[in-house]
């Protein structure tokens, strides 16, 4: 009989995904108070956030060079883009930044990024997965918590999902992806709280906003809200 006493849904894991929540809401608020709301400050808050999460268990199939969840959309709060986007601008060479744009508006222009079934059907891979190395993440320090918390307990089964081209139900340890993807929320929630455009995003198309207006950050710290084009729709049910 499956032990459910740790799933996400039950009272057990409620309270404690509750508390998790709420902790990190009062430290990101009280962080932000006292530091004011700019990219470095977002960017001191999920290292701290990264800092606390727990190591993915020993019994993930995971390893470097699976890659198959990475030809699947990607939702982030808009900090984390900017975070992001902002660590990989300071980071990269010339050279480097502009591959790694031209990669972005590349796959942007393939079809509906922020479809699921688009990344399902196309097998389209994501722009930072080194298709011609090793099959790394070439951000993995970097990457949002969506990514951290996706894993699996059977490649087999992620790889049956790539090749169906179809959603698939992936073994996991529900707490631990629950627990993990968590933190975008947070960061979503206290945005809004400030009065700002807040919303779930798709990863690449806000990264293309980014690349292609120097000036997006800025306005969307002062209130404008120009990450729409890249908001993931809510899914309402009947």
């Amino acid at each position: 009989m499956e032990d459910t006493r740790f799933s996400p849904e039950s009272d057990r894991a409620r309270i404690l995904l509750a508390g998790t929540r709420d902790t990190a809401m009062k430290q990101l608020s009280q962080l932000l108070d006292t530091r004011g709301f700019h990219v470095p400050v977002l960017a001191s808050a999920m290292d701290r956030f990264v800092k606390s999460l727990v190591p993915l268990p020993r019994a993930a199939a995971c390893n470097i060079g699976c890659a198959w969840c990475c030809h699947l959309r990607v939702g982030v709060s808009i900090p984390e883009t900017l975070v992001i986007f902002h660590e990989i601008r300071a980071q990269a060479t010339p050279e480097g930044l502009a591959f790694l744009k031209h990669r972005i508006l590349k796959t942007s222009g393939r079809g509906d990024i922020l479809d699921e079934n688009f990344w399902r059907r196309s097998r389209c891979h994501c722009p930072f997965l080194d298709v011609d190395g090793a099959y790394q993440c070439l951000i993995y320090g970097l990457r949002p918590f969506s990514c951290r918390a996706f894993h699996s307990l059977d490649e087999a089964v992620c790889r049956k999902g790539y090749d169906q081209g179809m959603e698939i139900q992936v073994p996991c340890f529900p707490l631990y992806r629950a627990g993990v993807d968590l933190y975008s929320s947070v960061l979503i929630q206290v945005a809004a709280q400030r009065g700002l455009a807040s919303f779930q995003v798709g990863f690449i198309r806000a990264l293309e906003i980014l690349f292609t207006d120097d000036t997006a950050s800025e306005h969307w710290l002062q209130g404008e809200n120009v990450f729409l084009p890249a908001k993931i729709a809510e899914v309402t049910l009947d």
